[in-house]
């Protein structure tokens, strides 16, 4: 483990008068701080940085996936313990995708995407549907 070393008398008064502090003193070693680098991927683990970028694979061929009527209206949104969220443009969709479709479009992503990737589908009305045209 990188541990960060005390700080010599020059390096602190510089420091002191780039961050205005008022202490003379440097301050005392904590024993029990962890570097930066030691909690950087937790934090990146938290933001769930796998998912999203797997949800932008599975954008970039939505299309392709569900055909061109059904991609104008519906946007993958997020994936979440193998559940996919689709948005859907308008509450008459979440009608028409429930049943064979959901199956349809299901088989396809796990087809492209693998079965461990998507377990299931769920929709949701788009909280920023795209401008009409």
């Amino acid at each position: 483990m990188n541990r960060r070393k005390p700080y010599n008398r020059g390096q602190w008064e510089v420091a002191r008068e780039r961050f205005r502090v008022a202490d003379l003193r440097p301050p005392a070693e904590d024993a029990g701080a962890l570097p930066l680098a030691a909690l950087i991927p937790e934090a990146l683990k938290g933001m769930k940085l796998a998912a999203h970028a797997q949800v932008a694979r599975i954008a970039a061929v939505w299309p392709e996936i569900v055909g061109p009527q059904l991609a104008g209206n519906t946007r993958p949104a997020q994936l979440e313990n193998k559940i996919l969220l689709v948005y859907v443009s308008h509450p008459a969709w979440i009608m028409e995708l429930r049943g064979a479709m959901t199956a349809e479009i299901l088989a396809r992503l796990q087809a492209r995407f693998g079965k461990k990737e998507i377990a299931n589908l769920r929709f949701a009305i788009d909280p920023e549907p795209p401008a009409r045209r």
